[in-house]
């Protein structure tokens, strides 16, 4: 449970089995999901203009932080794009009373739930949201001289009939998401023996169910104890850096919306409580200042967004004259203020998303986590991937890991208890194992240092703090740091000079040093 749902656990393995297992279809699913959220727009189409569709869609394919993380195998771009098509399509369904759309969102809405626990908080932020939707409707039956008594009384007959038309299919959709649920949550490989030995299913289904429920309430449920504004804060500098063109828009839209015309209209207003609520909600219950909580606030807030963002196109109004000179006379300052506003907006969002996606992806800022290494380090990889092949018909490991940190009783480590609470597993050493295993490297770990002094390993990895221990003893190795995981620990990398092929290409790879205490900074990379 503490690596969320089950969904890219599943799915990997079948892209992994088909295609091979690397960066880049580790991350094919994410980015492919990511890529198709923006056709959701199409789906609202009936409750927004023209301009405010095409706004909505741009808004989910250029906002800076949906697109730095859909490059990651993570699960929030999954639960965020899957809720919103689920929202999308019951719209859709109560639009045009097709039920296929129905069906498609019960299929949705249930894959949100095999990605991350917290879908159920976007089932909560929808049912507070029709919560104020109705006190809307109440409010306005009383300054009309209504009874409110007689129109939620109305509304709830309204309700009921159209509820009782759709019963089999609102039956047939609760079917489509447990069927889901099911599949994805159900243990392996007891799904597969319950499937041809039907005795065995209740005891499958139950443990998919209320088995796991079990397992997210032991693991999520009762808070994670920290500063609730420290969070929020955290969480209103990542929208400054992140999503600041949007959040503006959202704003605008939101209140243009409610305040003029003949609005609110409900779906702007619902998904404004939407993304309020969850602004609200997830400095409370994330367990660590992540930036990539406030997607959850992103994606919704996308829909008024595009209202703000449809104001500005509606201020292009180009005259018909075709006569150039009266034509440029008679542009107005609205029109060209919309142009500005435009350019420098889109511009804005878009600069920022490609440049913390694909020119600085690395750099520190309001969207970087450190569960990636601070720097780019393929040259490194490449080495140890040689002293690796080079080391095959050597005794003993290919990758010596030292230190309490990285230390585990057995290699494979033997799996964690599902809190991951206690020390000593290979998780503590991430991103690491993904390529050491791509390598097809033996791993080995010690805490005692006399270990070292004998070791042939090509490689010995310990972090920053116990490079004087370490460097003393290893005769013939180079070493380059690294900052690696959530919590940016300096690691540094020792590669055997014999391993690959002499003298090593350093200034490419070498980014950081420990700190002064460990290495002085003159000493990025030590030859030894």
């Amino acid at each position: 449970p503490i690596v969320h749902g089950p969904f890219l656990f599943h799915v990997n393995r079948v892209i992994f089995e088909t295609f091979g297992a690397s960066d880049l279809t580790m991350r094919a699913v994410v980015a492919v999901i990511g890529g198709l959220l923006p056709l959701t727009a199409w789906l609202l189409r009936e409750r927004l203009s023209g301009a405010e569709t095409a706004a909505l869609a741009v808004a989910l394919a250029a906002n800076p932080l949906l697109l730095y993380y859909s490059r990651f195998m993570r699960n929030d771009v999954l639960v965020a794009a899957f809720a919103l098509a689920a929202f999308a399509f019951f719209v859709r369904a109560y639009d045009t009373g097709l039920r296929r759309h129905l069906y498609a969102g019960a299929l949705a809405f249930g894959l949100a739930f095999t990605t991350k626990e917290n879908a159920l908080v976007y089932a909560a932020c929808w049912i507070g949201a029709l919560g104020l939707l109705l006190d809307w409707v109440l409010v306005r039956a009383r300054v009309r001289d209504r009874s409110a008594v007689t129109v939620l009384a109305e509304r709830g007959v309204a309700v009921g009939r159209g509820l009782r038309a759709w019963t089999l299919d609102l039956g047939g959709a609760v079917v489509v998401f447990f069927v889901v649920f099911v599949s994805f949550y159900a243990p392996r490989p007891e799904f597969g023996h319950a499937l041809t030995n039907p005795t065995l299913l209740p005891d499958v289904l139950a443990r998919a169910t209320v088995g796991s429920v079990g397992k997210f309430v032991e693991t999520w449920v009762g808070g994670h104890p920290h500063s609730y504004v420290h969070f929020f804060v955290h969480d209103l500098g990542t929208l400054a850096g992140g999503a600041l063109v949007l959040s503006g828009l959202a704003v605008v839209g939101f209140l243009h919306d409610r305040y003029t015309g003949d609005g609110p209209r409900p779906l702007v207003a619902f998904t404004g409580y939407w993304g309020g609520a969850s602004l609200v909600i997830y400095p409370a219950i994330s367990d660590i200042t992540a930036p990539w909580a406030m997607l959850h606030v992103v994606v919704p807030l996308a829909v008024p967004a595009a209202v703000g963002g449809g104001l500005l196109v509606s201020g292009l109004s180009w005259p018909a004259d075709t006569d150039v000179r009266r034509w440029s006379r008679a542009i107005d300052v609205e029109a060209v203020v919309s142009v500005v506003l435009i350019v420098v907006l889109l511009g804005w969002s878009v600069a920022t998303g490609v440049g913390a996606a694909f020119v600085h992806p690395q750099q520190p800022g309001p969207l970087v986590q450190y569960g990636q290494p601070n720097a780019e380090m393929g040259d490194t990889l490449a080495e140890i991937d040689g002293a690796v092949a080079a080391n095959t018909n050597a005794a003993g490991p290919d990758v010596l890991y030292y230190g309490e940190h990285f230390y585990a009783a057995a290699e494979p480590s033997t799996a964690p208890n599902e809190s991951f609470s206690e020390p000593g597993h290979w998780t503590w050493r991430l991103p690491l194992p993904w390529y050491f295993e791509a390598m097809g490297a033996e791993t080995a770990s010690t805490t005692r240092e006399g270990t070292l002094n004998g070791t042939i390993a090509p490689v010995v990895v310990t972090r920053a703090e116990n490079y004087d221990v370490v460097a003393p003893k290893l005769e013939g190795y180079e070493a380059t740091t690294y900052r690696l995981t959530a919590t940016d620990t300096p690691t540094v990398f020792f590669v055997r000079n014999d391993t690959v092929g002499g003298s090593r290409r350093v200034a490419a790879a070498t980014v950081r040093p420990p700190s002064d205490e460990v290495v002085p900074a003159s000493a990025t990379t030590a030859s030894r």
